[in-house]
């Protein structure tokens, strides 16, 4: 009867175990978004770099076979929107080193699949939606946040007086004067762009004679009554007052203005010595002049209604793709169960290039609280996100801007951007459910410094051109060994095999990307040993 017993209660048990071995989890879905360093711009040839060092080898082992291939894989599949072609509008699969531009760079997808899955140890799903070039406070922004309201002592609602500076009624400076070629860069400021004037190009000569004149170093395709621009003059004044600092600004609201009154506009110049004033009609960049005005007015307004209507664009657009994959899962990740379903576990968050940027929209940028409309924003963003998606709790990781390094305090405008990205996460509502990955930790100094250095050096190749009249194999052989030093073999190799891009792409770091990624999956983990 005993033993009886004992073999009904065995048996029970490993029915019970059965069923629940057979009872799968929820497939989890993790949703990354952004802008280019999202997109992914480090080639995986950059991997070497990784290997090159035991600490760095050591540290994203688990990113490689034991043959040193990256690994790919089995149970973590990807949808991207970041296609190698562009015929394509979607690219999926199991997740490899293959998901960034062109199919052969990462972003922190790679990493964060990697190593989420070391810590799950179960499957998942990651959807990329990713656009290079784009703004929270334009193309991400969300459909709560409208108009912001700068709070009480904020410094975008003091009102700045412009700065009036009288015209000189003589230029200290010689009458065959040209800057030299530390002022002028290669491609200077399209000082017309705002007029019709492109490709008229100029740049600021700092203060001359109490005002700051623009000198023009190429005059304006079209042709106007009493030749007004040309490569050489110097614009010193607009509407009756000298110009102040940031001339190329004040100029653009100069003719910004008129355009919006009677489009004329008063102009001193400086040529050759002689200062001259002219009023100088705007409409003459018109087809019909004057007669095309109306038509120009009315094709302004319907961009300005097109332009508010693109407001949030790409958030819709990324809510979209993610609607897409989510109703119907199977096509993109075969093994899934239908029966279980699927959970939203998290978010990641990677931007704020053209936020760092964007001096309209942040006009106190270089002051503390002068990104606060950017935290604003990002609240609605991320409560936006959790409404739409129905996930009210949704994990949320924000990677900070960190191109050039952590900026901790602040002490420059990416440092103030910086804060305001941070500060979400220590909001009330947002506690426990929102971290933050201060990406510049993971900056490259090293491979920074070399880089800067092979740029300057490199210059002096021209300097064996133009002063040696050096070219071809001696060209060659004197730069080599003029390079050579100031720049070790074993630097050269960290910069052939480290870096595969631009700074503001990490300088297409794998070895920056790979920690940047990690620590988005750290910080994700950590989320949802909280929410237990």
């Amino acid at each position: 009867m005993r033993t009886r017993a004992i073999c009904l209660i065995a048996m029970l048990v490993v029915s019970v175990s059965v069923a629940f071995a057979g009872k799968k989890k929820p497939l989890k879905v993790y949703i990354l978004s952004g802008q280019s360093n999202m997109v992914g711009m480090a080639s995986a040839t950059t991997f070497a770099h990784i290997k090159m060092f035991p600490d760095s080898a050591k540290e994203f082992q688990a990113m490689f076979n034991e043959d040193g291939s990256p690994v790919v894989l089995d149970d973590v599949w990807i949808w991207s929107n970041v296609t190698p072609r562009k015929d394509q509008t979607e690219v999926h699969g199991k997740l490899g080193p293959t998901y960034g531009a062109r199919g052969t760079c990462i972003g922190p997808e790679y990493t964060f699949g990697v190593y989420m899955h070391k810590a799950l140890q179960e499957p998942f799903l990651i959807i990329k939606t990713a656009w290079g070039g784009k703004s929270l406070y334009f193309d991400f922004r969300s459909p709560s946040a409208g108009q912001w309201t700068p709070p009480p002592g904020h410094p975008d609602l003091v009102k700045k007086k412009p700065t009036i500076l009288p015209i000189p009624k003589k230029l200290d400076l010689p009458a065959d004067y040209v800057p030299p070629e530390s002022i002028v860069p290669k491609y200077a400021g399209r000082v017309g762009k705002f007029m019709g004037l492109t490709p008229m190009r100029g740049v600021g000569i700092g203060k001359v004679s109490g005002v700051y004149p623009i000198y023009l170093t190429s005059s304006p395709r079209q042709k106007f009554k009493g030749n007004p621009f040309a490569k050489g003059d110097i614009i010193i004044g607009v509407d009756g007052v000298g110009l102040r600092e940031n001339p190329v600004e004040h100029w653009r609201e100069a003719f910004h203005g008129s355009r919006n009154n009677d489009w004329m506009v008063t102009v001193t110049r400086w040529r050759k010595g002689r200062i001259e004033t002219f009023d100088f009609d705007i409409s003459q960049i018109l087809d019909g002049g004057r007669a095309d005005i109306e038509k120009v007015m009315a094709e302004a307004k319907r961009k300005n209604k097109e332009y508010e209507k693109n407001k949030g664009l790409y958030y819709r657009k990324m809510m979209d793709h993610v609607r897409t994959v989510l109703g119907d899962i199977k096509r993109v990740y075969p093994d899934y169960d239908a029966k279980a379903g699927y959970e939203i576990a998290g978010f990641v968050w990677f931007q704020g290039w053209n936020d760092l940027v964007a001096s309209g929209t942040y006009p106190n940028r270089d002051k503390p609280r002068g990104y606060e409309q950017y935290s604003w924003l990002l609240k609605h963003f991320i409560n936006d996100v959790r409404k739409d998606l129905g996930v009210p709790n949704m994990p949320f990781v924000i990677g900070t801007m960190g191109v050039g390094g952590v900026e901790d305090p602040p002490t420059s405008n990416k440092g103030h951007l910086q804060q305001a990205m941070v500060a979400p996460a220590g909001y009330p509502e947002f506690k426990g459910n929102v971290a933050v990955v201060r990406t510049g930790k993971y900056w490259d100094k090293r491979l920074e410094d070399i880089d800067n250095r092979s740029w300057k050096i490199g210059q002096y190749r021209k300097v064996l051109q133009k002063r040696d009249g050096l070219e071809g194999e001696a060209l060659n052989k004197a730069y080599a060994q003029y390079r050579a030093k100031y720049i070790t073999p074993q630097e050269e190799e960290i910069l052939k095999k480290g870096r595969s891009n631009k700074g503001y792409h990490y300088l297409g770091s794998g070895k920056t990307m790979a920690g940047i990624g990690k620590a988005f999956a750290e910080a994700m983990a950590k989320l949802h040993a909280k929410a237990k």
